[in-house]
């Protein structure tokens, strides 16, 4: 059976000025699924578009409609086997991207989505937005052109001055310099994937580098600490909530996390029953499982305090394949669950915080802190700067993987028994 093409104009969900998106609908094996066609237009006027002899822009219109359906039955005919996500990704490796920043960010969006990246796709959608509303073209998306043609931000706009502009606007308008450094390092991730796959030719002027070179150097702010002392520490092992209560779940989930390498709360919440390795926990980071970069599954000595939490509330349903905690449904979509890791975090946040004024401790103690006072207390203690770069899961794990196998799992004892040292 052979994919079909049908160019539509899709009226279930009309634009507030009236008209509606123009897609591609591709029919297989009883399935279908729709692409847009980047294109707006009232009913009326899809009628004149797809007539036999439009007139003036609508003529423009059906050859940029007729192009977009001969190029996805060139696709079609080249697959040997039609596959939908392989089909999109051709489908939108256009001339469209090579020359839109916008359109870029998309598909990037589109990708980070299907992986089910949905964090890094929320920042790209975030940046995306930002950069749409300094040009101008973000509240005029829907009624910027007559014919539903969407704004274009071409990659050569991007220079050195155009982001000098952007950082003042944003500074202006009141937000932060990490802000800044958020949207614009997105951007240069965006630049960095055009220049990679071809989109961009190699002449292109890269705008990002030192202010000695008369390049624009992206701003780092200043990050507050969010690690705590060990006597601070020492205050919440100490305490004692109310049995099966919010706060006993949420100082168990914080101690767990600090214990476990300062493991991330979606990394926690992903462990599985296999990933128990006799005395250790050895997982890949969620973070890091989708790159193409060898990954060092990082080892956690199970302490007799991260035993007693998974037996509280750890699954009672042992087999390898179950989620050790049982926060998440995996039956559910990827953006369900992460709407209930969202929520998950702001309870022990939440509650983290009314234990940590309980104790005397004038910190709000989120799930950052014990990431970030699992290294601070290992580094005080005399740990190696490469073990604890192991033990978290930096990105510069490879380039210190030959030196990491060094260290044998009864250092990593001696260095667990370090985070309970209150003495």
């Amino acid at each position: 059976m052979k994919a079909t093409t049908t160019i539509i104009i899709d009226t279930r969900k009309p634009l507030k000025n009236g008209k509606s998106p123009v897609k591609l609908r591709i029919t297989y094996n009883r399935k279908q699924r729709y692409y847009p066609a980047d294109l707006s237009l009232t009913a009326d006027e899809f009628d004149m578009v797809r007539g036999k002899n439009p007139k003036a822009d609508f003529k423009k219109l059906k050859l940029k409609l007729d192009a977009l359906e001969q190029k996805a039955n060139k696709i079609i005919d080249e697959l040997a086997v039609f596959d939908f996500g392989i089909f999109k990704k051709k489908l939108y490796n256009d001339q469209q991207v090579r020359d839109d920043v916008y359109a870029y960010f998309e598909k990037m969006i589109i990708t980070y989505t299907e992986k089910g990246n949905l964090g890094t796709a929320s920042n790209y959608n975030c940046s995306l937005n930002s950069f749409m509303d300094f040009k101008g073209h973000k509240k005029k998306k829907n009624d910027n052109d007559s014919k539903g043609i969407k704004p274009k931000l071409p990659f050569l706009e991007i220079t050195v001055e155009f982001l000098e502009k952007y950082e003042k606007w944003l500074l202006d308008a009141g937000k932060s310099v990490t802000t800044v450094s958020i949207y614009v390092r997105s951007l240069r991730s965006v630049i960095n994937h055009a220049l990679a796959d071809g989109s961009l030719s190699k002449d292109y002027n890269f705008p990002f580098g030192s202010k000695n070179k008369y390049k624009y150097q992206i701003t780092t702010g200043k990050n507050i600490k969010k690690a705590l002392t060990l006597a601070e520490i020492k205050l919440f092992f100490d305490y004692i909530p109310e049995v099966g209560s919010w706060e006993e779940k949420a100082l168990n989930y914080w101690i767990f996390s600090y214990l476990a390498n300062g493991m991330n709360m979606k990394d926690v919440v992903n462990l599985r029953y296999k990933d128990i390795d006799g005395e250790y926990i050895k997982f890949i980071r969620a973070k890091t499982r989708n790159t193409n970069n060898v990954i060092t599954p990082i080892s956690i000595f199970q302490s007799i305090e991260i035993k007693n939490i998974i037996n509280k509330w750890g699954n009672p349903d042992t087999n390898k394949e179950n989620l050790i905690f049982p926060i998440l449904n995996l039956e559910d979509s990827p953006i369900k669950q992460r709407a209930v890791l969202q929520q998950f975090i702001k309870m022990v946040n939440k509650y983290m915080g009314i234990i940590a004024k309980k104790v005397g401790i004038d910190k709000p103690c989120t799930t950052y802190y014990a990431r970030h006072s699992f290294s601070t207390v290992l580094k005080r203690s005399g740990a190696n700067v490469q073990f604890i770069s192991e033990a978290l899961g930096h990105s510069s794990i490879n380039t210190t993987k030959a030196y990491l196998d060094s260290f044998e799992d009864e250092t990593k004892k001696e260095m667990s028994k370090a985070l309970t040292a209150f003495n």
